[in-house]
């Protein structure tokens, strides 16, 4: 008869035969690893869905797969709303949150949405890496038990329409635009004279096919990814956002889970993939407009990006009510650096 060893015979013999080295393989091997899902509201061919594979793949590899990340792409785990209440409850660990959304665990997240805010990546990194984002990471975590453990670039925000272009402000009077239900989005868009359309994001490619919309907000990358070049005519270049970091956002007590090496290879590999997706969304711009070209899309260029900068300043005193009240926070994030 086959003699069936359990687990502690096991990892005796193991220890007399191959020492005190191979035990603790061994106990590896044995061990379970710690499961983490991140859920997030695009697509699996987006370039965040992407950056998260890597990341898993980076953390699974730094951590000896002792932590496996699970990517849930296209709103699977939920909308970004409910998805940052069930952070807070325990039913995720992770989510990957646009400042607005994020701002339910600390308002002063909101101001990252703000128009104009940004000039280019070492701006944003340096606040959001900086004293301003250290201050924030310490203070969502006293508020909300959630942390923050990266930073997603998020694109710049132009805005897709129909069939008519918007090569002046003017053009877009009381044109029906898609806009996230969360601020800055219904004001700025109120500041540029459209009428702010508030609609779920998975919601967005048939809204502007039934023409329920005029047009839509949107980055570059989403056109593409989401299909929108099936429904839309032109793309007008306002780019009235630039990167609008979103926050990583993972529950404190799914981080308490992990050892502080593999907590600090959870970062690494979040890092890893910040870098990824900044990357595509700055140097792919050329590639991903050639692709909308060759679909037929028309690029349209604002022939007084000034005034659509001015407009948007129009709002900037009730935006400041989102994220606290300080309007002063505004000057002093656009000018650091």
């Amino acid at each position: 008869m086959t003699r069936v060893l359990n687990r502690r015979q096991t990892l005796a013999l193991g220890a007399s035969a191959l020492g005190a080295a191979s035990v603790a393989s061994i106990t590896r091997a044995f061990a379970q690893s710690t499961v983490l899902r991140i859920g997030h509201v695009l697509g699996p061919t987006h370039q965040f869905h992407t950056g998260l594979e890597l990341a898993a793949r980076s953390i699974g590899e730094a951590t000896e797969q002792r932590v496996e990340l699970q990517v849930f792409p296209a709103a699977q785990l939920g909308s970004e709303r409910d998805m940052n209440v069930a952070i807070r409850t325990g039913g995720i660990d992770m989510v990957l949150a646009s400042p607005g959304g994020a701002s339910v665990h600390l308002k002063e997240l909101a101001i990252l949405d703000a128009p104009y805010l940004f000039r280019d990546n070492a701006h944003w990194q340096s606040v959001v890496y900086g004293d301003i984002g250290r201050d924030w990471g310490q203070r969502i975590l006293e508020a909300s038990g959630v942390r923050i453990v990266g930073w997603f670039h998020r694109g710049t925000r132009h805005v897709v329409s129909r069939n008519t272009p918007y090569d002046t402000i003017d053009k877009m009077a009381g044109q029906k635009i898609r806009v996230a239900d969360l601020p800055p989005y219904p004001q700025v868009f109120e500041a540029f004279g459209a009428v702010p359309t508030p609609i779920a994001f998975s919601e967005m490619y048939q809204a502007l096919e039934s023409g329920i919309v005029d047009g839509a907000d949107a980055p570059l990358d989403t056109v593409l990814a989401q299909k929108l070049n099936e429904v839309i005519t032109y793309v007008n270049l306002i780019a009235w956002s630039f990167a609008a970091p979103g926050p990583i956002l993972m529950s404190d007590a799914s981080w308490s889970q992990l050892s502080p090496e593999d907590q600090a290879a959870l970062e690494a590999g979040i890092l890893e993939a910040s870098e990824f997706v900044t990357s595509a969304f700055t140097d792919d711009e050329a590639q991903v407009m050639e692709a909308l070209t060759a679909a037929g899309v028309q690029f349209v260029t604002p022939s007084d990006p000034g005034a659509w900068e001015a407009a948007a300043a129009e709002a900037i005193p009730a935006l400041a009510e989102t994220w606290g009240g300080d309007a002063a926070l505004y000057d002093l994030i656009r000018n650091h650096g």
